[in-house]
């Protein structure tokens, strides 16, 4: 297998002399210096590990387990411990580049090597980042040796590159890591870890990659990573005081990582390059800061990513929890046996996530007056457990303290009827077979909950779903609907004295239309001309308004789907402006969601909101600063859905390029200066093709122009078997190799690194 061997400019420049414009220089790097590394090396990286101002590289050998440091000699210096050349091979390879060698055996894989002085002893110190392992830190002691593994408590880390990232704050190195639960901070003091960590959570398992960067000029970090097979595929985090803002997605699909691309004149934003996943162009792209409003959306979608893993039985309650006269929202996350309470200020949520221990198999929370004071109450369907916590500023919610129901609770829910002092819950709990309503009522004191009625269900026939309250008959009592999924629902009426009476056994559209209803399917809607609670329920191709009509449950209007073939769920009634002008949407089955109604006069506004948007569990209103709010909760975290456009970040594509060569498809790409004419230069790397291709910015045709190209090697299938990876080369770094300031390649490719040195134009 022949390694090309790029002679610039002895023969390549002899051959585009004549087809180059006059002012422009060519591509002048010079043959390959080689080193043999191993078949599974990766996780190539640099940094001047001896202070000597030379780059020195590192990398992981698979193979043999160990980190291999490669010492970059100074010109005219022979190495101590040059590897001889090996000529007993089918195909002998001579190591020329002069590098002394240095090794840490370890055990396990890494996925990722990162370089920074984490214990300020002015040394780089080496930090990789395992599956198996977690995170680890060899630190660059006196004596040019390195310390054993300092082990960092972490989640997971997630089985892809980049996923290390260190970052000077406060006149210090701090460290972020890339876990299964999200984005973990660690800060150092004396070269030890401070835990607690912060964590930013990300909850979609494919996202991968940290780049932490001020991409709108705040002197705060943002943060940008990729969710490969997305159609909106680059997520950015914009940085607060505290932790990030919410997920911002742009419409580009990315297949590499982005790449900052080094632009003088980029003064106002960041530039970055990478492959276009669908196209498989070459794309440069910064972000745009100016408010830009767009008719072809008519809202805007807000990702908050609160879980680690898939919840598809989470459930929520919004509420004051910190008393800051702003409500927050709390979310459970069952399998962890975890709450998350997501922060908000003034103009929604803040994007940082509070979580706290509580009980296993959460499947109800509901917000509730005690006190004076916002708590929340819990019910745990796996623990058979209903409980009340309390948020501390600092210290997060309470562990629950139990309220004794005498029996299994089944599902329980806060009501708060008219102007009664005191807070009611009512639960609904399994005893002996029999299913039992009760009320409790706080004491006086607060000390505690107490039965003042209770009311034997006869009507269940099994466990129910859960409990919803509204006034159906305008007596400003609640009344109760208990869901369960394959039967109608019983329809309980509140009485002054607290009790409670069945109501519209015999109903048709009670055992008909609302036959199997689940919360999913049923919200609220306040009428403006009746002081009752009306009903929308959503089904196959429609919603449908349902009231307390003359004893008897009546539908009012249904409103139906462009598509009935497909199921609705999540009907809410909104009034985006907060001006009386209501709107009822739902969610489409296809993945989108559908205006059924409107009083505004708007024909221009598409009636069909499609989008990057999860399935929604559950949906309700946020009432912010400047109108409302959509939330839907889904698997894995929560989005908000609002009418204007408020993103303050837009993406703008600079400039694509496609390549003009047969059968190539880019998967990378690096940037540089190849020709040191000051102007930042593209190369793309095709690694099923073993390709490279360098691209030259035209300042005349505003373009990206191919200005060289070649194989990295010429393919042998007799090499001892051996045929690589899958992508070949499978990394590259962009560095300056001998201190000469110009840009250098270095490669990856089967079992050896290839270091292209850049030659100085004129010849030197």
């Amino acid at each position: 297998m022949n390694y090309f061997y790029l002679r610039i400019p002895l023969f390549f420049l002899l051959l585009t002399v004549g087809f180059l414009p006059s002012q422009a220089k060519p591509i002048t790097l010079a043959k390959p210096e080689v080193l043999l590394t191993g078949w599974n090396a990766r996780c190539l990286t640099h940094a001047d590990l001896n202070g000597d101002g030379l780059v020195d590289l590192v990398y992981f050998n698979l193979d043999k387990s160990y980190l291999e440091i490669l010492y970059r000699a100074k010109k005219g210096v022979l190495p101590q411990n040059v590897r001889p050349v090996r000529k007993n091979r089918w195909e002998p390879v001579l190591e020329d580049s002069k590098y002394q060698t240095e090794r840490i055996f370890i055990t396990g894989s890494i996925t990722d090597i990162t370089i920074g002085d984490l214990n300020s002893d002015d040394s780089p110190d080496i930090i990789t980042a395992s599956p198996e392992d977690g995170v680890s830190i060899y630190f660059r002691e006196n004596n040019a040796t390195w310390s054993d593994a300092l082990e960092i408590e972490t989640d997971k880390i997630r089985p892809y590159s980049k996923s290390l990232q260190v970052i000077n704050r406060h006149k210090r190195n701090d460290l972020y890591i890339f876990s299964e639960s999200g984005l973990e901070h660690i800060s150092f003091v004396n070269g030890q870890p401070q835990y607690p960590a912060s964590l930013y959570r990300e909850g979609d398992k494919r996202a991968y990659g940290i780049e932490l960067i001020d991409l709108n000029g705040d002197k705060i970090l943002d943060w940008m990573y990729l969710v490969p097979g997305d159609d909106y595929s680059l997520k950015v985090r914009l940085g607060q005081t505290e932790g990030f803002g919410p997920e911002l997605s742009f419409d580009i699909a990315l297949a590499s990582f982005p790449t900052l691309f080094s632009d003088s004149s980029a003064k106002r934003s960041q530039k970055f390059c990478s492959i276009d996943s669908l196209s498989r162009e070459a794309v440069v792209f910064s972000f745009s800061f100016e408010r830009k409003e767009s008719s072809a959306k008519p809202f805007e979608v807000i990702s908050y990513d609160i879980f680690s893993t898939s919840n598809k039985d989470s459930c929520w309650t919004t509420g004051d929890f910190n008393n800051d006269g702003i409500s927050e929202l709390v979310s459970a996350s069952p399998e962890n046996g975890e709450v998350l309470l997501l922060d908000s200020n003034r103009d929604g949520f803040s994007g940082i996530v509070d979580s706290s221990p509580s009980l296993r198999g959460i499947s109800q929370l509901s917000s509730i007056k005690q006190g004076g004071k916002t708590k929340l109450l819990v019910l745990s369907a796996e623990e058979e457990v209903l409980g009340i916590s309390e948020y501390r500023k600092g210290n997060g919610f309470s562990f629950p303290s139990m309220i004794k129901v005498g029996g299994v609770p089944v599902a329980a829910v806060p009501s708060v009827t008219g102007k009664q002092k005191n807070d009611k819950i009512l639960v609904l709990s399994e005893e002996d077979s029999d299913f039992i309503l009760k009320t409790f009522e706080s004491s006086e004191n607060d000390s505690g909950y107490e039965v003042k009625n209770q009311f034997k269900v006869e009507e269940l026939r099994r466990e129910p779903s859960s409990l919803f309250t509204c006034d159906l008959n305008g007596d400003s009592l609640e009344d109760l609907l208990i869901l369960s999924s394959r039967e109608a629902p019983v329809i309980l009426l509140a009485d002054k004295q607290g009790g409670w009476k069945s109501f519209a056994q015999e109903s048709v559209v009670r055992k008909s239309f609302m036959k199997g209803v689940e919360v999913e399917n049923l919200s609220k809607l306040s009428s403006p001309n009746s002081q009752k609670d009306q009903l929308l329920v959503a089904g196959e191709g429609f919603v449908r308004v349902i009231a307390w009509e003359a004893d008897e449950l009546r539908v009012l209007e249904q409103f139906n789907s462009k598509d009935q073939s497909g199921e609705l769920t999540t009907p809410i009634n909104i009034d985006w402006e907060g001006k009386g002008a209501h709107e009822i949407f739902a969610f489409h089955e296809d993945g989108y969601w559908e205006r059924l109604y409107t009083e505004k006069n708007e024909a221009s506004m598409a009636n069909r909101w499609e989008g990057s948007f999860l399935v929604p569990n559950e949906v309700a209103t946020f009432h912010v600063s400047g109108g409302a709010r959509m939330l839907a909760l889904g698997d894995s975290g929560l989005q908000v859905i609002s009418l204007k456009n408020s993103q303050k970040l837009s993406l703008e594509v600079e400039a694509r390029h496609l390549t003009d060569l047969p059968k190539i498809r880019h998967h990378g790409i690096e940037c540089g200066d190849f020709n040191n004419d000051g102007v930042t230069d593209l190369v793309c790397l095709d690694g099923k093709k073993n390709l490279l291709e360098f691209l030259k910015f035209d300042k005349e045709t505003q373009s990206w122009e191919s200005t060289l190209h070649f194989e990295v090697f010429e393919k042998n299938l007799h090499y001892q078997g051996k045929k690589g990876g899958l992508y070949e080369p499978r990394e590259g770094l962009v560095v300056d190799l001998n201190g000469d300031e110009l840009d250098d390649l270095v490669f990856l490719v089967h079992d050896r690194l290839l270091l292209y040195k850049q030659i100085d134009y004129s010849g030197k």
